[in-house]
């Protein structure tokens, strides 16, 4: 495992630097319009490209099933976005960009990776909260992860990012993402009788925001909110800065199903600090069958505390 960490942390780092500079100098016209609307940047796709490019290089056989693919890039409509991320990519061609973003079209088998290259997209265009997230799923459990959070300090007195991972039964850790000293990551001690503290989505999504009012509202003024994009929501759960994450599904969407991508590292990060993860029913959740977790509704992340009595709350019990 020390090789697969190693290779994935470089490979976050790099990509997390690259998005960082798109970041710095976003404008409008760095955006593509996807089937499901939501946007995606030149730094979605470079770091797509040098995420995978490093995996392949140090891994070729393991395949990689990420979030992009270069179809829209290839369109001439979309030129100026591909002249954009060749300035960041100044040493590949057009082709070598082509290839690298679509090593992550692979198929998931016993042992693959997964990786969104901007995680909280609208986040990201915002300049505000995004994560780069890749995790190493092993027999349908993600064994691996890592999150690279450029606007999520590490501590109070840097504004350096956050780099955070978890391998299995070694512990979650963080670290500047500039480098230095790893921190260990452990969940909040709070339960269900203490101040609850809800991490939200700051936008609304696939979200059954009704319920997750109600469950909200069990705790009176117990109850607080922290809003955050993206799988940074599952860096300040291990981090003990919040205890409960609900990701309900809309009523209006009743065939929708969470992406394997969107929760895979966030899930490793977080049950290797003391956090449980399952789906709004307690099941655990099923990374090996697809892109999506058809096995499952929804996803609830505590620091396991809280788990079972949110579970609860969810199904009327």
């Amino acid at each position: 495992m020390k090789r697969y960490l190693e290779s994935a942390l470089q490979a976050v780092r790099e990509a997390s630097e690259i998005c960082r500079a798109v970041q710095a100098q976003l404008i409008a016209e760095d955006t593509l319009t996807k089937k499901d609307r939501s946007p995606v940047t030149v730094a979605d796709f470079a770091s797509q490209a040098v995420i995978c490019h490093r995996l392949h290089q140090d891994f070729p056989h393991i395949p990689i099933v990420a979030e992009e693919d270069a179809d829209s890039l290839r369109d001439d409509a979309n030129r100026e976005v591909l002249e954009k991320i060749k300035h960041f990519l100044p040493e590949w061609s057009e082709e070598e960009i082509f290839e690298r973003i679509d090593l992550g079209n692979g198929r998931s088998s016993d042992l693959f990776w997964t990786l969104d290259p901007i995680d909280g997209t609208k986040g990201f265009l915002r300049k505000e909260q995004y994560a780069v997230a890749l995790a190493l799923i092993k027999d349908g459990e993600p064994v691996l992860g890592v999150l690279g959070c450029p606007n999520l300090p590490f501590s109070h007195d840097t504004d350096a990012g956050t780099l955070a991972y978890a391998v299995e039964n070694e512990g979650s850790f963080a670290v500047p993402l500039n480098g230095g000293t790893p921190a260990e990551l452990r969940v909040s001690s709070h339960g269900p009788e203490d101040t609850v503290r809800f991490l939200e989505s700051v936008e609304a999504g696939h979200s059954n925001h009704t319920l997750q009012a109600r469950i909200r509202e069990h705790f009176g003024e117990r109850a607080k909110s922290v809003r955050y994009d993206s799988q940074v929501k599952y860096a300040v759960l291990a981090r003990g800065l919040a205890d409960v994450y609900l990701r309900l599904p809309n009523p209006a969407q009743p065939d929708y199903r969470e992406k394997i991508w969107d929760h895979a590292a966030g899930y490793a990060i977080v049950k290797e600090a003391g956090g449980q993860i399952s789906d709004m029913f307690g099941k655990p959740l099923q990374f090996n069958r697809g892109k999506k977790l058809t096995a499952n509704r929804g996803v609830v992340a505590t620091n396991g505390k809280m788990h079972e009595t949110i579970i609860a709350l969810i199904n009327g019990d």
